[in-house]
């Protein structure tokens, strides 16, 4: 029994300790995590927080716009600034023998990057950022089949995402200004899963799908910073878009994911484990910005201003992780684990977002059997290459290459459990 409770403590923090989920495609910062829920306590809680710094540098970065307006601005290279931290908490508690339920606090989502102002990059965005709060509830029915058990798991989230979005515009004459899109919603989603257990050998495996979460983002954009005019030269008594106005808003959805995990004792101390993550970015597309136009795109040859569509071109197609790795039981109060994460990126045409390799290690002490204190790092290469000007909206035709990039991240966790 003890070699099987050690295992199954190891499994619970392979991913997180690994960090390598906290960093993937689309906007996945490791979903909704429920492997608290197969702890065996009565009752167990955990507090976590991942640190993410994607080390990116676009080259090369060149404008499509037309000239003489905008401008045809370009940059050598631009770092992007994206550290991030991922909190999470959950409590777990065995409501009556075949029932435990979970519930979780977590910002599953989330997108934080900075391109800096007056480059070549500024007019598409000088700093870009999605937040997530997710409130959750995950239960699970035990049923006993001869020498292991099998869980029927259903859950519901509600999950409050914001979105923000500044562009600077018309560097071309002189107006230095910035537009902020702030934007907001909340939704419900659920999950639905099952998992077969064999505490023997310490094997277990799962298989959960979880809802899309539909969103009908509102707020603001504020244009007060772009001025009045469009400032010195020959189109300085051109009118340019501002003020601030309150009804955009714009349709999209945290898409739809399938995750199946799978663990095994493999010899006396020794756990193996690997996890498949499908998740459907593809269904993010075009989000068009509703209810403003781009005050960039004003006219200043006639002095008119003309709608042009703002948007989010993602782009994206379908993200899949892929996890494998080891733990080893060192003693009653020492256990470690490394893993080896493949996550296929999900731009196609536009953005960064490639391929990611990570190792990650972590490590597991007890104190006694009622404290587990976690830490964890990783190491990652983001792969290379291109984007080119491609969508709807005119302020992100945009072109630009990168290199090979490292990724860093650690995290720490408290685990108590009665």
């Amino acid at each position: 029994m003890r070699k099987s409770h050690i295992a199954s403590l190891l499994l619970a923090g392979c991913a997180s300790a690994a960090v390598g989920a906290a960093h993937a495609g689309g906007f996945d910062r490791g979903g909704v995590n429920i492997d608290l829920l197969f702890d065996p306590n009565k009752v167990a809680s955990e507090a976590a927080v991942t640190y993410v710094s994607p080390q990116r540098t676009i080259k090369n970065v060149v404008r499509s716009d037309a000239p003489p307006y905008p401008v045809n601005l370009s940059s050598s290279s631009i770092d992007v600034d994206g550290d991030y931290w991922v909190p999470r908490f959950g409590v777990k508690v065995n409501v009556i023998d075949p029932v435990d339920c979970l519930g979780t606090y977590s910002e599953p989502y989330g997108a934080d990057t900075y391109h800096g102002k007056n480059n070549a990059y500024s007019p598409t965005s000088v700093e870009f950022k999605v937040d997530t709060r997710d409130f959750g509830l995950t239960c699970s029915y035990k049923l006993d089949m001869g020498k292991g058990s099998a869980r029927l798991i259903g859950g519901v989230s509600y999950q409050e995402v914001e979105a923000y979005l500044s562009r600077q515009t018309l560097l071309a004459f002189g107006n230095q200004g910035t537009g902020n899109f702030d934007l907001k919603d909340g939704a419900w989603g659920w999950r639905l899963g099952a998992s077969y257990e064999i505490p023997e050998v310490a094997f277990r495996t799962s298989l959960v799908y979880s809802s899309r979460y539909k969103l009908k983002l509102t707020g603001t954009v504020d244009q007060t910073s772009f001025g009045n005019w469009l400032g010195t030269g020959p189109f300085s008594g051109v009118p340019i878009f501002h003020g601030i106005d309150e009804g955009a808003w714009a349709s999209t959805e945290i898409p739809q994911a399938v995750e199946f995990k799978i663990q095994s004792g493999i010899a006396e101390g020794w756990l193996a484990f690997a996890s498949v993550k499908w998740q459907d970015w593809s269904k993010m597309q075009i989000i068009r910005v509703n209810g403003v136009t781009s005050p960039i795109y004003a006219n200043p040859m006639t002095g008119e201003t003309k709608p042009a569509s703002v948007s989010l071109d993602a782009l994206y197609r379908d993200g899949w992780t892929v996890t494998g790795g080891v733990g080893h039981k060192f003693n009653d109060s020492l256990s470690g684990l490394v893993a080896l994460t493949w996550d296929r990126g999900t731009s196609t045409t536009v953005g960064t977002q490639t391929d990611a390799w990570t190792l990650g290690v972590g490590g597991s002490y007890s104190p006694n059997k009622n404290v587990e204190l976690r830490l964890g790092g990783l190491i990652g290469l983001w792969t290379s290459g291109s984007s080119g000007p491609d969508g709807i909206d005119n302020a992100t035709k945009v072109s630009y290459t990168f290199d090979d990039d490292l990724i860093l991240g650690g995290q720490a966790s408290l685990k108590v459990k009665f």
